[in-house]
């Protein structure tokens, strides 16, 4: 049975063939994602603003550097943004933002949480604006592993990958009942703010059908807002696997990760006969990344990571995924 079909905006930053970073939002909410931290310019201001969480692999550059646009972007606002990373990221962000030459304001609210998933624990640490960046003090606590991070609409977990550094892979859930969606709210006659979380809220918590809200001017019956704006789901799963190798090590927690997934975003650095090459680097090949998409039993693959190497002849990463697992895309 195919998986659902995701109502938030998914977004792969930089095609298949550059830094793999994946933006998920739900629009007209301050609530997005983004699974890796690598180079971002193409995203707004606005857009790293929205962010709640981010997910980081690893701390290898093309994974890493964008963050100092994602913490320019929230150094203003009143929020904690959450950053989710293996060993030694507490350290990492905190160096990386405490090495700054900021000039600190009154204003400035900014909490960004930084969680390092261990095999069998966590550690947290927060790093604070209003306090002027003091060391922050880091907590460790037992994680039975799987789910990281959980709000009222989703969850996230995250396995342990096979690379030449700790890396983690992830999965987002929707949970089922209403979303917004966003072709609806593009073409409809409101436009997207934050309505749209409280009518979301409303219609979770089963909100009288009557129920009215107050949007720019007008005020609009929340049955109506649910018929114009927002469907009805299953929730749908989206996969994020990138750097590793496919080692019988991790097979069977990837394949768990990405089962039943509407997307899967796997890395697909090498070509089959680089496979020495991706045993020494310890990336997955493309008819890999298509053997877990065919034993994950997901909806579509999307080939990511692809190695400059193949410049020119990006479709014969394509055709070896597609010789293992039909459904296969790739944004060149």
């Amino acid at each position: 049975m195919p998986a659902a079909r995701a109502f938030s905006d998914v977004r792969l930053v930089n095609g298949s063939t550059g830094d793999p970073v994946l933006y998920l939002d739900y629009p007209g909410s301050d609530n997005a994602l983004l699974f890796d931290a690598g180079e971002n310019g193409s995203l707004s201001t606005a857009q790293l603003g929205d962010l709640e969480a981010v997910f980081v692999s690893h701390h290898h550059v093309d994974h890493f550097v964008g963050l100092d646009r994602i913490v320019r972007a929230n150094a203003d606002r009143d929020k904690t943004l959450h950053v989710f990373g293996p060993a030694n990221t507490i350290r990492k962000v905190f160096d990386r933002v405490k090495s700054y030459e900021y000039p600190f304001f009154a204003f400035q609210k900014l909490a960004i949480r930084v969680t390092e998933l261990l095999p069998g624990s966590t550690r947290t640490g927060t790093i604070e604006f209003a306090k002027k960046l003091p060391e922050p003090d880091v907590r460790e606590l037992p994680w039975a592993g799987r789910v990281c991070y959980e709000t009222e609409f989703l969850t996230v977990e995250a396995a342990h990958a096979d690379h030449t550094v700790p890396c983690l892979s992830y999965a987002l859930t929707e949970k089922p009942g209403f979303h917004p969606v966003p072709e609806k709210l593009e073409t409809g006659l409101l436009r997207p703010g934050e309505w749209v979380a409280e009518a979301l809220r409303l219609l979770r918590s089963n909100a009288a059908p009557e129920t009215t809200l107050d949007i720019q001017g007008g005020s609009f019956p929340l049955a109506t807002l649910a018929k114009a704006y927002f469907a009805e789901s299953p929730g749908a799963r989206v996969a994020f696997v990138t750097d590793t190798f496919w080692s019988d090590a991790v097979r069977p927690e990837l394949a768990k990760l990405a089962k039943g997934a509407w997307r899967l975003y796997c890395d697909s650095f090498y070509a089959a006969a680089q496979a020495k090459q991706a045993a020494q680097f310890k990336h997955m090949l493309a008819p890999q990344a298509a053997e877990l998409a065919k034993l994950a039993r997901v909806e579509q693959l999307v080939l990511i990571h692809f190695s400059t190497r193949y410049a020119g002849k990006y479709e014969t990463l394509v055709d070896e995924a597609r010789a293992v697992f039909p459904r296969v895309t790739a944004e060149i």
